[in-house]
């Protein structure tokens, strides 16, 4: 009989990089290409729960599904206040499609066949990389910022910055495929010229990294990397000395591009798109000041009824969940990040999804944390049955330095 092995990996990718995939769906078939997204993987999914196995049977035990289950039920409820004119079930919908559902089939993938490839993960980032930059264009709405044919180049850039740090984590990677794969990535979230991504990729990762090395140092495990140290210090010297010899058309590049704010602090506070943003965050706490408990409805602080989204999905969700919203989904995300942080990728890709959440999208479009959680609640290593642990095939619980 033909043994079955799925690898996780691939749902994984066909989920956050799904764009690529519905661009060449739209050209030939007249449907919404979401279709593709929930029906594509949906046989393995149901072949994995058809056979069951002690792998399967609890899988309904994980209590992360039951306090994201709850977040979830509450935004569907707090539809019920919102306006007619609010564009709330869309943006659940979009959540459900793009996050939720690819999330439960990467979770009941992974638990049945305990195999999950990053390689796997890279490679399709590699590929949204080089049709972005072989197929992007530049348009009117986003002069000067490399986008794909009817998309947003803050999410292309959301898609490079996440192909980057699954390479700089992701264990089991060949080291040819994972220098290419940011290469190419980089160059393709650079021509984006988007700063939100590139300021949540930085961030997340300079602190991740800060907390392994000092993990490493409390265990003692730093002394292997004193041989280590005259080569980096001249990898060093070598990388001062090149951007010293470019310096000049670096700063030609920067003058001329949407980055020079975050070197400068007059022009942020003149920049029109974050004084715009402000407005509009400082529109959704007010509404949050006159609904405090349960939010003006999902979609109150969308377009439809106002002039644009919050582009902070706190904000967004404190103005229409309201309090008790808000405390429903910080159980549901901390639980995530306890999980998270036994697999330091995963912490990594979390957090860096939800940095995208607070400075662009909207409570839907903001989906790729959600995916996260899931994906962390399947592959974080736990103990089942007798206390034999099952552990994930190509995934890393600990950075290698």
């Amino acid at each position: 009989m033909l043994k079955l092995n799925i690898d996780a990996g691939y749902i994984v990718g066909f989920a956050v990089y799904f764009d690529m995939f519905g661009y060449f769906y739209k050209q030939y078939v007249p449907t919404n290409s979401f279709v593709l997204l929930i029906a594509a993987p949906l046989l393995p999914v149901c072949l994995a729960l058809l056979k069951r196995s002690a792998r399967t049977e609890g899988l309904l035990t994980e209590p992360g599904l039951w306090v994201w289950g709850l977040f979830l039920l509450y935004s569907v409820t707090a539809l019920s206040w919102a306006s007619h004119e609010s564009d709330g079930m869309m943006k659940e919908q979009i959540l459900f499609i793009r996050g939720v559902i690819p999330g439960i089939y990467a979770y009941i993938i992974y638990k049945k066949y305990k195999t999950f490839s990053w390689t796997v993960v890279a490679l399709f980032g590699l590929a949204y990389a080089v049709m972005h930059l072989l197929l992007g264009g530049y348009t009117s709405e986003f002069p000067g910022r490399l986008t794909m044919p009817g998309g947003n180049p803050i999410y292309d850039s959301r898609i490079a910055f996440f192909t980057i740090a699954v390479c700089l984590w992701g264990r089991n990677i060949h080291p040819v495929i994972r220098l290419v794969v940011i290469a190419v990535a980089l160059v393709s979230g650079l021509y984006t010229q988007s700063r939100g991504p590139l300021v949540a990729f930085v961030l997340v990762n300079v602190l991740v990294f800060a907390l392994v090395l000092i993990q490493k140092y409390r265990k003692g495990e730093l002394k292997v990397l004193a041989r280590y140290a005259v080569p980096l210090c001249f990898a060093i010297l070598f990388v001062l000395f090149g951007s010293y010899l470019y310096v000049g058309h670096s700063h030609e590049w920067l003058d001329s591009s949407r980055f020079t704010v975050l070197f400068d602090r007059d022009q942020l506070q003149a920049d029109d798109n974050y004084l715009g943003r402000l407005n509009l965050q400082k529109e959704a706490l007010a509404r949050f000041m006159e609904h405090p408990f349960f939010g003006a409805g999902l979609g109150a602080s969308s377009p439809g009824i106002t002039h644009d989204h919050p582009h902070n999905v706190i904000i967004e969700m404190a103005s229409e969940l309201g309090i008790i919203g808000l405390i429903l989904w910080f159980g549901a995300f901390l639980f995530s990040i306890w999980m998270a942080s036994k697999n330091h990728i995963m912490l990594v890709l979390l957090l860096q999804t939800f940095g995208y959440a607070q400075m662009s999208g909207d409570f839907g479009y903001n989906y790729e944390y959600i995916l996260m959680a899931f994906v962390a609640m399947a592959l974080v290593p736990k103990k089942e049955g007798t206390g034999r642990e099952w552990h994930a095939e190509n995934t890393v619980s600990h950075y290698r330095i």
